[in-house]
């Protein structure tokens, strides 16, 4: 039987690394690894960021098995030592699963680059220079798809168009890490995630609207059209996924990779890339890499969204008419604030007076940027992933249950809460 790999995570403890951690090494059941070394920026002990309950366990049940350390990822001496210092069982860190980024859509252009571009960067160097076997490298739905028909391939190139300055920083990131010689690089692009840990993002906030209705007694409206493309996947899946693209790789060469996955990522156009060091310029061209998309089986629109959520909250959903989307258009900035006012009013009540217990201080809020109510959407065809890969979805659909169940999660962690309108299972 082959040894167990050992395996870094770097970043996203607030999001999605918790639940690749509990894939990797499930509190009932074998671990697929022989040691995990999970490294971010936020203290755990004590908590200065929401995590699961069930991942406190993990890291207190099975300290064997799974050490949490709080480094600063900016500072390239910090990040050799991750890789070098010794695993319990002396054996080197194969597996490497970069998670690292800074996710604020509002972020200006230095911090993007200081706290994406940089520190991913420096991962990979550190990765290749330790002659990893696994490099897999996420990335979120930060591209403008303004589709209701149009499912994206991984080599359309219409579908690589950056939303934003942090769209442009981690596109360009991923152009770099890519660039990076001898690295056993995959990079998985995800729909929307939603599911347990996943305490932000449009599909969680929408949930959360579904409470908020509830409780004003209100259908939930919409902007746009119905039919515009919203795809989801479910964080387990994102975990799973992220395995399995770790085994693929580490049974082949980067050369192999890109014969079977290579897709030329073409550059963003930025202004603000000229000059960086490290970045891969305009007139270089595009960059090959290894590249799936992640999305679930559903084909989702808002109007298919809508649709669940409302059946879990009992409330009915609509759409505003052309006329009110083009109007919000020309004054997106007063509507925004319109209505966080009237969602945050109700919110606050909901998790100070309403809830039982209160939550005063949970990390889920139905604020919204600005660009989340802009003309966005997400669709990504998922074919190549399950044909190469071979993966089988655990959530391949987004149902009641699967809203349930993260509702479920949140509340059993004590963050969501628990009112008269949406009574316990």
């Amino acid at each position: 039987m082959a040894q167990k790999p050992n395996v870094l995570i770097f970043g996203g403890c607030n999001s999605l690394s918790p639940q690749l951690a509990l894939h990797l090494v499930p509190l009932q059941g074998e671990p697929l690894v022989n040691h995990i070394r999970m490294v971010d920026k936020f203290s755990l002990f004590p908590q200065t960021t929401y995590v699961s309950k069930e991942f406190i366990k993990l890291l207190q049940d099975r300290s064997d098995v799974i050490e949490y350390r709080q480094a600063n990822l900016t500072v390239p001496a910090t990040v050799t030592k991750c890789f070098t210092d010794p695993a319990p069982n002396g054996q080197p860190y194969t597996h490497v699963f970069d998670l690292s980024g800074e996710t604020a859509y509002d972020r200006p252009t230095a911090i993007q680059i200081s706290h994406t571009f940089n520190v991913s960067l420096n991962l990979a160097r550190e990765a290749a220079k330790q002659n990893v076997k696994a490099y897999i490298r996420n990335i979120g739905a930060v591209y403008d798809h303004v589709t209701e028909k149009k499912k994206y391939k991984e080599d359309d190139v219409d579908g690589w168009k950056p939303l934003g300055v942090r769209g442009v920083w981690w596109h360009e990131t991923m152009r770099a890490v890519a660039s990076v010689p001898n690295l056993p690089l995959v990079v998985i692009r995800k729909a929307y995630a939603y599911g347990p840990g996943e305490t932000h993002g449009e599909v969680t906030q929408t949930i959360l609207l579904g409470l908020v209705y509830k409780h004003l007694d209100e259908a939930m409206k919409f902007l746009w059209a119905p039919k515009l493309k919203r795809h989801t996947v479910h964080t387990k899946d994102v975990a799973g996924v992220a395995w399995t693209a770790a085994q693929w790789a580490a049974g082949l060469d980067r050369e192999k990779m890109n014969a079977l996955a290579g897709v030329s990522l073409p550059p963003s156009g930025d202004d603000s890339v000229k000059g960086v060091p490290g970045a891969i310029q305009k007139e270089q061209g595009g960059v090959v890499v290894p590249l799936f998309n992640l999305v679930d089986d559903n084909d989702w629109n808002q109007e298919n969204t809508a649709a669940v959520i409302s059946k879990v909250f009992g409330i009915k959903f609509g759409f505003h008419g052309i006329f009110a989307s083009q109007l919000a258009k020309l004054r997106l900035e007063t509507v925004v604030e319109d209505i966080n006012g009237v969602h945050m009013e109700e919110w606050t009540k909901i998790i100070a007076t309403y809830a039982n217990p209160p939550v005063p201080f949970t990390p889920l809020s139905p604020y919204a940027l600005q660009y989340q109510l802009e003309k966005h959407g997400c669709a990504l065809d998922g074919e190549k992933l399950k044909k190469v890969l071979g993966y089988k979805f655990l959530h391949p659909y987004f149902t009641e249950e699967t809203v349930r169940e993260t509702i479920e999660s949140y509340r059993v962690d004590g963050i969501w809460p628990q009112t008269d309108k949406y009574p316990p299972f």
